[in-house]
C-alpha cells in the first residue's frame, strides 16, 4: 500500500520535530562538556598528548582514551607545580556512570611516562565522568559529560513517530530449511456427483459457482425403473465448479455435477536428499506466497509420482477465510530445531553503526547506542553475546529514526 500525501507529511513532520528536541553531545576524544572541581571551573582544554586537561590549582591532569593497536584504555598524564608526577606518591582514579547507571572505576598505575587505567573502557563511549586525585596532600575533584551516540526525546514525539521498545529477554532461536512447492486442493473435499439410477433429468436447481450447503438438491430424476422422480443431493459444502446436466438429458453415467471444497487446502513441498536429514513429521512450518503468510506442520510424507529425486512433504492450509488458491507457488521455513538462548534481541531491532551493529537503548527519555557481539540467528530474533542486558528496554520499531537522528548531531568517534 502506498503513503498517501498525509502520510509522508506526517513522517516529514515527525523526523523534524525529532530532530529539534533531541540534545547530542559527542567528539571524537569523548572528553567534552562542562567540569568543575574543588578549586575552580574548567573550561574545554587539550594536553600535549591530545587527551582532556584538567586543571586546579598547582595540579594537572591530561586524560584520554587511547586504542591504538589495543583495547580502549584510559591514559593520563599528572603533573604538580609544573613538573611530571611519573611514579608515587600520587592517586588516580576515573569513575565512569553510564546511561542506565551503571558504573565502571579505573585505578591508575605509573608505566614509565604515562598512568595506566586498569581494564578497558567498554564501548560505547558515552557516560558521565568523574576524576579524583590525590597528590602532594591535595585532593581534587572534576566531573563532565562525554557523551556519544545518545539523544533524548519526549515520550509524546517519541510515540507520535512510532518508536516502541521491548524488553531484552532469554528467547528461543529456530534453525529452518527452506522448501518450495505449490498449494493443491485436498482430494477428500472434491465430489463428482452421478446418477443413482438411469433416467430423464426433471430439473436443475444449481449453477457452475454456485454455493451449496451439504444436503441440498442440485437436481430431479425421473427414474427409468419406477418411474418416479429422485433428488440429487450435494454430499457436501462447497462450489460448483462443473455441472454436465441439462433438463430433459438422459442421465446414466456421466459426471452431472463437480462440487469442490477450498476451505482446506494441502502444501506440497518439494524435500530433496540433502534436506530429508533434517525434515520430520510434526515440524513446524511458515509457508509464505502472495504476501500472504500462515503457520502449520507437516503431516507426512510421500514419494513423487514423476519419480524424481525428491519427496513431497505435505502441509494442510486453514483456509477457511478464502485466502489461497490451489496451484500457487509456495516458499515454506520448515523449524528443524529449537534451542534457547540467554539473551535474544528482535531483528527489527538490529542498526548498522559505524563498524557495528547496535541497539538503542532507552532510559526514560533518553536513547543511547548499545554495540553487540551476537550470535545465533533466525527469522526472527538474534542471540546477543555481549552488549546487553537482560531487562533493558531496547528500541524495536522505528530505530532507524533514532539512527538518523544521532548521525544528523555529527556524533564521532576515532578508533
Amino acid at each position: 500500500m502506498k503513503n498517501s500525501p498525509k502520510r509522508i507529511h506526517l513522517i516529514v513532520f515527525l523526523a523534524t520535530s525529532l530532530l529539534t528536541t533531541i540534545s547530542v553531545n559527542a567528539e571524537e576524544d569523548h572528553a567534552h562538556g562542562s567540569e568543575v572541581s574543588d578549586t575552580h571551573e574548567q573550561h574545554d582544554a587539550k594536553g600535549p598528548h591530545g587527551g582532556k586537561l584538567l586543571e586546579a590549582g598547582d595540579s594537572q591532569v591530561e586524560l584520554a582514551i587511547f586504542e591504538r593497536g589495543v583495547p580502549p584504555e584510559y591514559r593520563a598524564w599528572i603533573t604538580h607545580q609544573g613538573r611530571p608526577i611519573t611514579e608515587h606518591p600520587a592517586k588516580l582514579r576515573v569513575t565512569l556512570t553510564r546511561l542506565g547507571g551503571q558504573q565502571d572505576t579505573f585505578h591508575f598505575t605509573a608505566t614509565g611516562d604515562y598512568w595506566l587505567g586498569s581494564g578497558v573502557v567498554e564501548e560505547p563511549h558515552s557516560f558521565d565522568v568523574e576524576v579524583t586525585l590525590e597528590v602532594e596532600g591535595t585532593s581534587h575533584r572534576w566531573a563532565y559529560e562525554s557523551h556519544e551516540g545518545r539523544v533524548t526525546i519526549r515520550s509524546d514525539i517519541a510515540a507520535a513517530a512510532g518508536i516502541r521498545a521491548a524488553i531484552a529477554d532469554a528467547g528461543i532461536i529456530r534453525q529452518t530449511q527452506r522448501l518450495y512447492g505449490n498449494t493443491v486442493m485436498d482430494p477428500n473435499r472434491i465430489s463428482h456427483i452421478r446418477a443413482r439410477f438411469p433416467g430423464t433429468i426433471a430439473q436443475v436447481k444449481t449453477n457452475i459457482g454456485d454455493n451449496v450447503k451439504a444436503g441440498q438438491v442440485l437436481a430431479v430424476i425421473e427414474s427409468n425403473e419406477s418411474l418416479r422422480p429422485y433428488k440429487i443431493r450435494s454430499p457436501l459444502s462447497g462450489i460448483i465448479t462443473a455441472r454436465h446436466a441439462n433438463p430433459g438429458e438422459f442421465a446414466h453415467e456421466q459426471e452431472l455435477f463437480v462440487i469442490a471444497n477450498y476451505d482446506h487446502l494441502w502444501a506440497e513441498l518439494r524435500a530433496f536428499p540433502n534436506q530429508m536429514n533434517q525434515i520430520a513429521v510434526g515440524q513446524l512450518v511458515t509457508l509464505s506466497a502472495m504476501d500472504r503468510t500462515i503457520a502449520s506442520e507437516i503431516k507426512h510424507f510421500l514419494p513423487n509420482e514423476s519419480n524424481l529425486p525428491f519427496m513431497r512433504a505435505r502441509v494442510p492450509i486453514n483456509n477457511v477465510e478464502a485466502a489461497w488458491t490451489p496451484g500457487v507457488w509456495v516458499e515454506a521455513e520448515v523449524v528443524v530445531s529449537e534451542q534457547e538462548a540467554p539473551l535474544v534481541v528482535d531483528n527489527r531491532a538490529l542498526q548498522s553503526f559505524r563498524d557495528w551493529t547496535v541497539v538503542f537503548i532507552k532510559v526514560g527519555d533518553q536513547y543511547e547506542i548499545r554495540p553487540l557481539t551476537l550470535g545465533r540467528q533466525d527469522s526472527q530474533f538474534t542471540e546477543v553475546l555481549a552488549g546487553l542486558n537482560r531487562g533493558d528496554q531496547y528500541v524495536v520499531e522505528n530505530s532507524y529514526l533514532i539512527k538518523a537522528d544521532v548521525e544528523k548531531s555529527g556524533a564521532s568517534h576515532d578508533h
